[in-house]
């Protein structure tokens, strides 16, 4: 956390260790994770898990229409918030 702005921090909020193809993924969701990736670079925590939080369940939508693979959806989940169903 930042002691100036309490909704700032400087730890990263992706886990960049995990390898995942957002080019597989439908606009709606790569748009999602790209403004994702953007509150990480400012660390910008607050806006970030709000971000999340929809994309969790735009995804499963898609998920449960066959657009998204479980798989995909399961290793998206643990890159950008380890939150599972």
């Amino acid at each position: 956390m930042n002691k100036k702005d309490p909704f700032i921090t400087d730890k990263p909020m992706i886990d960049y260790s995990i390898d995942f193809d957002k080019s597989k993924m439908p606009k709606h969701i790569r748009e999602m994770i790209e403004e994702l990736e953007k509150y990480d670079e400012l660390g910008d925590w607050l806006s970030y898990d709000l971000l999340f939080d929809n994309l969790e369940v735009f995804a499963k939508g898609y998920v449960i229409h066959n657009a998204i693979s479980e798989a995909d959806y399961k290793k998206m989940l643990a890159k950008y918030g380890e939150l599972y169903d």
